[in-house]
């Protein structure tokens, strides 16, 4: 063979073993991205499923509607939290589930089913809230914009709520304890993102609340009201 023919040979030997070798290159990429994702899903990482989100706004929905006396609605909030619920267990993103947690909100779609077809006002808030409670920490397992613990403020003081209106202080002033923790918890965090203002406005309705709960007053679920609207104004400031 020339020197001329060896040259060429060799160019066109260059030529064929570059796609190969970049081909190899990018199936070990995608293996390992492939991987990646895997046990992102196992660990529950990444953004919120739009089931677990729907829930969310299902179970606060079914409550407004239980003050609106719409029973056939919060029934229909309760099937389709039941069928999204099942959707995101059957999913490789529910990894990270617990089997407490998997077994709280099972009952607690029960009780609302049940509460929905007997119209007990008490047992479907109590239930859409308890909903809400595991809700907010299946978000523990995904990255989210808002601190989770802000939305615990939400459900504890739905929570104040419901036990103020049965008539069950000493439960009504371990709420609040557990929100002032809640609370005191991630101030901080929400001090550094630009809410002093609203963190003080909050503060002062929890001071609020824990005095009428201390001389067992009823417009203390008012006063929860108010602070429901105020834990809006915790997570704009996100």
């Amino acid at each position: 063979m020339t020197p001329k023919a060896l040259v060429s040979a060799l160019a066109v030997l260059f030529l064929v073993a570059m796609p190969l070798s970049c081909g190899g290159s990018s199936k070990n990429e995608e293996g390992e991205q492939a991987e990646q994702q895997e046990e992102t899903a196992e660990k529950g990482e990444g953004a919120v499923p739009e089931s677990v989100a729907a829930i969310e706004g299902e179970a606060e929905d079914a409550i407004d509607l239980v003050f609106a006396g719409n029973w056939d609605k919060v029934a229909t909030d309760a099937a389709s939290i039941a069928t999204n619920w099942s959707d995101f267990t059957a999913s490789s993103e529910a990894g990270g589930l617990s089997a407490a947690q998997r077994q709280a909100m099972d009952k607690a779609v029960s009780d609302l089913k049940d509460a929905a077809e007997s119209e007990d006002d008490l047992a479907a808030r109590q239930a859409a809230n308890d909903v809400s409670k595991v809700i907010v920490d299946v978000f523990d397992l995904f990255d989210v914009k808002v601190p989770t613990d802000v939305g615990r403020l939400d459900w504890l003081e739905r929570q104040v709520i419901i036990d103020a209106d049965r008539d069950d202080w000493s439960t009504v002033k371990a709420d609040l304890a557990q929100t002032r923790d809640t609370f005191n918890r991630v101030k901080g965090d929400i001090a550094v993102a630009g809410g002093d203002n609203e963190v003080e406005d909050y503060r002062a309705s929890l001071d609020r609340q824990d005095q009428l709960a201390a001389s067992e007053d009823s417009s203390i679920v008012d006063e929860a009201d108010v602070a429901l609207e105020l834990v809006d104004d915790l997570e704009r400031v996100y």
